[in-house]
């Protein structure tokens, strides 16, 4: 399983980035905890709306995304694709990988 968190760093320890959008990186951590970090290509784009960020999310597999708050285009584009959205306000990475395994956070919809 494959969980993405919009995060302020490339790290476990990296604070949540509240706003799936325009948050400054993604960090995607496997079943082993291994993971990779990607910085988010749209805060240099004009729109912001989410849409290729969500559509990577999609590519690269990403079975969870934890996340402040997402516009509903992007939300509905991952539901769709068959990803679960989680919410969360505050939190590093790893803390919040393992609310998501343990079922603790709210899902959107």
């Amino acid at each position: 399983m494959k969980i993405a968190v919009t995060a302020r760093g490339a790290g476990l320890g990296a604070w949540l980035d509240p706003d799936f959008e325009r948050s400054l990186q993604v960090v995607v951590v496997d079943d082993d905890n291994q993971f990779e970090a990607w910085m988010n290509s749209e805060t240099n784009s004009e729109q912001f709306d989410g849409l290729a960020l969500a559509a990577k999310l999609v590519t690269e597999q990403v079975d969870i995304l934890i996340t402040g708050k997402i516009n509903a285009e992007s939300l509905a584009y991952l539901l769709q694709a068959g990803i679960s959205v989680k919410h969360a306000e505050q939190g590093c990475v790893l803390e919040l990988i393992e609310a998501a395994r343990n079922q603790t956070l709210e899902s959107l919809t």
